[in-house]
């Protein structure tokens, strides 16, 4: 799937962010579905427009889209959702985001092409974590775990958090989709996490303090 090919709906309160990044995505050659500023625009776009992928503020001026976020992931457990936040505290909402089950996470700060791969990445069934959030999703984990995982399992898990699907990871090391479910369903059990995002964000901050 080809950036010219991903429609995306921007759901972003601040008018001057929200342009900036409608210019942005269209530069990187994305069609911007449909935009929206607070919490009831941004259900009835999600809920009647196609998209392949959401990119979501996690705060829209006093409301949080965290519940927004929880109500479409549970009609839709699929769902490619982004959220963008510039908040780093762990009262932001990101770890109610992260059980919802939203697969991508990037800083509002963080470089444009950070937040471009994350759209591609979730969009083709993956996920993404963006390096500057991975301590704080995966907060109250412990880093030693990781070595607890089989080389096989942690192989998986880093090929998650460069943003590969299932499917690719099954084509590159020639494993069933299956089996590859197999080995992330034991990797994040065994790392304690609450979800595949969570697993891949202790891999993602296991690089950065490696």
């Amino acid at each position: 799937m080809t950036a010219q090919q991903l429609e995306v709906i921007i759901v972003e309160d601040h008018l001057t962010m929200r342009r900036g990044v409608e210019l942005l995505l269209r530069d990187a050659g994305f069609r911007v579905a449909g935009v929206a500023g607070h919490v009831e625009e941004a259900r009835s776009l999600l809920e009647r427009r196609r998209f392949d992928v959401a990119l979501m503020d996690i705060r829209l001026g006093e409301e949080s889209s965290v519940g927004l976020v929880e109500e479409i992931l549970r009609a839709r457990p699929d769902a490619p959702i982004v959220l963008y936040t510039g908040y780093t505290r762990a009262d932001s909402g990101l770890h109610a985001a992260l059980r919802a089950g939203a697969r991508g996470f990037v800083l509002k700060s963080s470089p444009p092409a950070r937040l471009i791969e994350a759209l591609r990445s979730v969009a083709a069934g993956g996920s993404y974590v963006d390096p500057q959030l991975a301590g704080l999703l995966a907060e109250n984990t412990d880093l030693t775990r990781l070595s607890s995982l089989s080389p096989r399992e942690l192989e998986i898990l880093e090929l998650l958090a460069d943003g590969l699907n299932g499917q690719m990871i099954a084509e590159r090391l020639f494993l069933s989709p299956e089996t590859v479910r197999t080995h992330v369903r034991n990797a994040t059990a065994k790392l304690g996490a609450r979800t595949r995002v969570q697993a891949v964000a202790l891999v993602v901050r296991g690089r950065g303090e490696a």
